[in-house]
């Protein structure tokens, strides 16, 4: 059976990889297709880009799809360290939980929009007539309206960031974290909340928010594997 170090250890090098996973379909999709900014491209561009690059669009969005439902373990392990070795199983852990395995599932309907409805559009798209590719322009703007919506306004501006909230407030009352932490969770959330506005028609940056909640993701990694390196000494 695993020591607290040695499970403090492991979660720490879960909770790095994770932190930098996203790096791979973006090194991918980037490559491919432009992603990120490919999302807001009109379907007449977007679809023959994912036509002409279909292998890669379905290989980074599939390691995508792979890192978002990663979240139903990441995030219990961060919630679990925050409780430290006094902290007690309660209302607002549980409340944690359940708020990241609902964004793990929200984020994933998001992704799979792409390995499924607009693979088989911009393959349809690329055979058909004018006029049919004009109505294919309709459907494709409708999921990919639907789709985002789903995985980054409920996924992650709803869900991962009252997981965040939830988990900061457990690092702050209990210390199983450094307490910069649980401070900095609460000034990412607002942050990585931020692309919310879409709902009301104002434009919102992406790249920030998501860069944010990586490194802090990234320096509780580290903070895990420090805390398992000075338990062991001790």
């Amino acid at each position: 059976m695993m020591s607290i170090s040695q499970a403090r250890f492991v979660s720490g090098l879960i909770v790095i990889a994770q932190s930098l996973l996203l790096l791979v379909p973006l090194a991918i999709l980037g490559a491919a297709i432009s992603w990120p900014d490919s999302l807001d491209f009109p379907p007449a561009q977007a679809l023959p880009l994912i036509f002409e690059q279909i292998g890669q669009v379905q290989l980074g969005y599939g390691i995508y799809l792979g890192y978002s439902l990663a979240w139903v373990i990441v995030g219990p392990i961060i919630a679990w360290a925050a409780l430290g070795r006094n902290g007690t199983i309660g209302a607002l852990f549980v409340t944690a939980i359940g708020l990241i395995c609902a964004s793990a599932m929200a984020r994933a309907i998001g992704i799979i929009r792409w390995l499924t409805a607009s693979s088989f559009l911009a393959e349809s798209y690329a055979a058909a007539p004018p006029e049919t590719q004009a109505a294919i322009d309709v459907v494709q703007s409708a999921i990919n309206a639907w789709g985002g919506a789903i995985g980054e306004l409920l996924g992650v501006s709803l869900f991962t960031v009252g997981w965040l909230i939830a988990v900061s407030v457990l690092v702050l009352r209990h210390g199983g974290l450094p307490k910069f932490i649980g401070w900095s969770g609460l000034i990412v959330a607002p942050i990585l909340a931020s692309p919310a506005i879409e709902l009301f028609g104002m434009e919102a940056n992406l790249k920030l928010p998501t860069a944010l909640i990586h490194a802090w993701l990234f320096v509780v990694g580290i903070a895990l594997l420090w805390q398992a390196r000075s338990g062991s000494r001790g």
